[in-house]
């Protein structure tokens, strides 16, 4: 127990942690397929752009783990990791995550997802994770003991509240400056090309 009252404990302790979806080789889009496959492109700090998800087939004898709220995924290759809840947006779409995601559920009552998803996307949990991942020359690659081992501070549910009240009104701010300057450059270049035209 911190000072602050937080508790400090290890992600497995937290979450459940299993492989994204086992698609065999490529995910080929097929059109009229009921599942979306949430790969990296798809993902950013905002949350899943379901609209740029493939529509593939889901094979295997076993039920696929469908993606639900609260369900955070977490890239397991690649040279940014960062974690990405799935919110409401996800409304009755059947989804599942690729092969390089982990998969994260929630196992504790007093842990809100929103919270985890954003505790580890911090620097504690960042540098936890670039300090034990394997690195081959072009890319990085979390095993999943390591993410296992990944230290998680929990305050209080009011103050996780808090947090994430913080971080959402903070990621909306920053979704707002991304399209303002967006619009900015759109006017610019329209600008010289009239001058061009003229």
């Amino acid at each position: 127990m911190k000072p602050n009252g937080a508790q400090k404990t290890d992600l497995v302790a937290v979450a459940s942690i299993s492989a994204g979806h086992p698609f065999r080789g490529r995910i080929d889009p097929v059109s009229g397929a009921e599942t979306l496959v949430v790969q990296m492109r798809d993902t950013s700090p905002s949350g899943v752009d379901w609209t740029s998800c493939v529509r593939a087939e889901v094979a295997g004898r076993r039920e696929p783990d469908w993606l639900r709220p609260g369900d955070i995924l977490f890239p397991a290759r690649g040279n940014v990791s960062l974690a990405v809840l799935i919110n409401e947006s996800i409304g009755s779409l059947q989804a599942v995550a690729a092969p390089h995601f982990f998969l994260l559920r929630v196992s504790r009552s007093d842990v809100l997802p929103a919270y985890l998803a954003w505790w580890l996307n911090q620097e504690p949990a960042q540098r936890h994770l670039e300090q034990n991942a394997q690195s081959s020359t072009l890319v990085r690659n979390i095993a999943r003991p390591v993410l296992e081992a990944t230290p998680v501070l929990l305050p209080s549910l009011p103050r996780q509240e808090q947090i994430v009240g913080l971080a959402s009104a903070m990621q909306r701010e920053e979704d707002l400056l991304h399209r303002l300057r967006q619009t900015n450059q759109q006017i610019m270049t329209g600008l010289a090309r009239d001058l061009l035209a003229g």
